[in-house]
This record gives C-alpha cells, structure tokens and sequence, in this order.
C-alpha cells in the first residue's frame, strides 16, 4: 500500500514539490484559517451569556472530543493521499476497495467552500470600508443612533457595497493566484503575527479600561446557574464551525505536511492557538464595550453598529478602531484564502488550467454569488426563498422565506458543512485501515492511537450527527 511505502512517501513529496517548511510554519497558516470572523463578531457575547467560564468548559471540551479528532483526521487524509480534496476520497476509495461514490464527499466540500467564501467576502468588505472610514475619523464623537443609521444607510446601498465585496475580492484574485508557497505560507507567517500584534495592542487599551475587570468576570467566570439545556448544543456547534472542519481546509493543508511531522501534536497546538486567540479578543472586545457602558450584542452586524461608537469614546480611538477592523479584514483574508485552495486545486488538476486561471474563475463565481448577498441587504430584501421537505401531505420547511445570503449560509454551513464532516469522520474511522493511521499520525504511544480510534469511531460521528440536526432545526 502507498501509505506503507517510505520510498512512495518520498516519490510522492518529491512530486508535490512545496511543503510547510516546518511545524511551527503549519501551526500558523493553520491557526490563521481557523481564526474566522465569528472568533471577533458573535464569540464573546455567545460565551458570557450562557455562563462565561462554564461555557468555555463545554466548548473545549468539544474541541477536544470533536474537534481534534477531526482535524487529525482530515490532516491524515490529505497527507496520504498528496491531492486535493475531490480526488482524495476518489483514489482512496479504490485503494483500499471502498465504493466509488465515496467520491461525492470531496466535490461537495469544495462547493460548501466556495459558497462560504462568497459570504465572507461581503462582511470582509464592510470590514474593509469600516477600516477607511475609521482611519479618516469618519465616526468620531458618533451617537449610537447615528451609528445604526449609517450602517443600514450603507447596507441599503448596494452600489457601495458591491464596491467594497469587489475589492476584497481582487484582493483575494491578487494572493490566491501565487503559487502555495507564496499564497499560504508566506502570506499567513505575515498576516498572522500582525493579527498577534493588533490583538496584544487591544489587549493593552482593554487594560487600561474601566470595564476590563467585568470583561474578565463575564467571560470567564463560570456561571453554572446559567447553563441550560441548549447551552451544550451551542458549545458543540460553536466547537465544530471554528475550526473550518468538514470544507477540505485542513485535508489540503495535510497535503503539504511533511512526513516527519506529527499530525495529532500539530492538531493540537492549532486548536490551542485558536482557543487562546479567541479568549483573549473576546476579554478585549467586551472591556471596550463594557468601558462605554453599552451592551453587547449576539449579531455578526454588532461591531459594525455598535464598535465605532465605543472607540470614538477613547483618547485615540481613531486609531484603534481602525486596527480592529483591519484585524476583521486580515481574519477574513486569512480564512478565504485557505477556503479557496480546494476549489482553486480542484480545477488546476481536473482540467489542467493554470493556478491563474482557476483562481480567476473560482473568485468570478465568488464574486457573482456574494452579489447576490449584497442585494439581499437592499434590492432583493422584501423578497425571499423556502426550501422544505415532503413527506407525503407533511412538509418540513428548513427555510422559510429567507433571503439570499440566508439560504447560502443555510446550505454550506448548516447543511453541507456537518454532513461532509460526518462522512469524513466515517471514511478515515472504517475505510482508512488501522495501521497506516497510526504511523501516519505519529502519535507518542499505542495507547493515544487507541483512544483517537475509539473517539473517531463511536464519539466524534455522534456528535457531528447532533451538530447536523441541530443545525437544521430538529433540535
């Protein structure tokens, strides 16, 4: 088997030709991904309103059943398989005697991908405009009220907003267009130090804020009084979606994985980097927002409403709002352009077009379908769309007049993301045999192989299983 075989190991990395120049090079551009806009938007107040310290108990202790598991699975998957996700489970699949339409699974993680990225790109965009504005002092001294009304004035011009999609979007056309090397690595070991950097200074205002020590208190005081029963539920879902699991992210990355490294220990260090970066932006935001007495909000469309108004408060507020929403555009720029190497790599191999060429062709479907989501905020917002399922007289309505970013969000992250997952988690537990899992992870022990074996198998599909109904509505 080509897995077993340390010679087809060298021949196959010899062929691939660039590889993470080392671990620590792979835990950055990895974290980098991870890090998603959500980290900034919707985190910190999800965790301080069901019970701040019990929260994040549950949540990573999810990243640990769900989340690690998985991720060394995918990492595993592309790192014996050197291709990209469409054709992994493909060759894979005939390899080790397992049904073709194992196929399918690849192919529609990169269109769950690709539909993400054109969500991505719109709020990327509003971040980057927002980042101007801050930067020329455009909401100094604004009231909240004026703050909610310049940005419904700026989501109902869809003139300006497709403007601001279109350049993060030559933006993406400018990175992904390199080479891997170029694109991934040394963009990320750029791109994620300087997101470091942005967040330490936050961290430093936030010290000196008036509000820093309730922040703490709401985030990381366990409050057991305040966990209900769909509390878990969140945690899970939370745990999976922050990892970029499930889309083919982390099975190209393990595509450039060097043989000699250890995936479960590079898994680890990632989940750990993304759980810290996560805690402390989240400690920052809430201090600034505690700091001007208002309250913050479970809305991706919070910090856009609300954030210039706090740091319009501050002595230099001018520039540290501008630095937050350069951190909300590098977030975005880091986590797109690792979305957009599966759908990128799917063309260059299936149809043999240069990278040029299918990064233009990939971002001009991007760029279209985040057009739609752009008219769903102004010109299209009265209208709407329903997706249900039959059973005989009875219909489910997993979409009920919804609008066209809804129904995007809808199918690749609540529909297809989880799914695609699950049968991942399924493929590495029962087609990928035993012993080529444990010597491609290069785990310390037998007895850590062994309990990976047991989560992948029986713990981490259950879960998956409940992240996919929960995310459709069932429970």
């Amino acid at each position: 088997m080509a897995g077993l075989s340390p010679m087809n190991l060298i021949m196959s990395e010899a062929k691939l030709g660039f590889q993470w120049r080392s671990q620590s090079t792979f835990v950055v551009v990895a974290a980098g991904a991870t890090l998603s806009l959500n980290d900034f938007l919707t985190f910190p107040t999800l965790a301080g309103q069901n019970g701040g310290g019990a929260f994040l108990i549950l949540y990573i202790l999810f990243l640990f059943l769900l989340g690690l598991p998985l991720m060394m699975g995918e990492l595993l998957l592309g790192r014996i398989s050197r291709t990209d996700p469409t054709h992994c489970f493909e060759s894979l699949a005939s390899e080790y005697k397992a049904s073709v339409y194992w196929k399918s699974v690849g192919f529609v993680s990169v269109i769950a991908a690709l539909l993400i990225v054109s969500t991505f790109s719109v709020i990327a965009g509003w971040s980057l405009a927002y980042f101007f504005k801050s930067a020329f002092g455009v909401y100094n001294q604004i009231s909240a009220e004026n703050a909610v009304i310049a940005f419904d004035s700026f989501m109902m011009d869809s003139e300006r907003m497709a403007l601001w999609h279109t350049l993060f979007v030559i933006m993406l056309v400018s990175i992904v267009s390199q080479p891997a090397r170029i694109s991934l690595q040394k963009l990320s070991m750029i791109l994620v130090p300087s997101m470091v950097v942005l967040l330490l200074i936050s961290l430093l205002l936030a010290g000196y804020s008036s509000g820093f020590t309730r922040s703490i208190q709401y985030l990381l005081y366990a409050d057991f009084a305040a966990i209900d029963s769909e509390t878990p539920l969140l945690a899970l879902q939370r745990a999976f979606y922050t990892l970029t699991l499930g889309i083919g992210v982390m099975m190209a990355f393990g595509r450039y994985m060097p043989s000699r490294v250890s995936l479960g220990y590079s898994a680890g260090l990632v989940i750990t980097v993304d759980l810290l970066f996560t805690i402390f932006i989240g400690i920052a935001i809430n201090a600034l927002t505690f700091s001007s007495g208002i309250q913050t909000g479970l809305d991706n469309q919070f910090a856009f409403k609300i954030l210039p108004v706090v740091f319009g408060q501050f002595e230099l507020g001018q520039i540290f709002g501008a630095m937050f929403f350069l951190l909300l555009v590098i977030a975005a720029l880091t986590t797109s352009v690792a979305l957009m190497e599966s759908p990128v790599g799917y063309l260059v191999r299936q149809f043999n077009f240069s990278r040029l060429k299918s990064t233009v062709v990939i971002v001009t479907l991007v760029w279209l379908l985040g057009l739609g989501t752009v008219f769903s905020y102004s010109i299209w917002q009265d209208d709407g769309f329903t997706i249900a399922l039959f059973f005989g007289d009875d219909a489910v309505r997993l979409v009920n007049n919804a609008g066209f970013h809804d129904v995007l969000v809808f199918l690749s992250s609540f529909l297809i993301q989880p799914l695609v997952a699950l049968f991942l988690c399924l493929f590495v537990a029962w087609v990928i045999p035993r012993e080529i899992s444990f010597k491609e992870l290069a785990l310390p022990s037998r007895h850590w192989f062994e309990i990976w074996n047991y989560l992948i198998r029986y713990i981490t599909p259950v879960l998956l299983l409940v992240v996919f109904l929960t995310s459709i509505g069932v429970f």
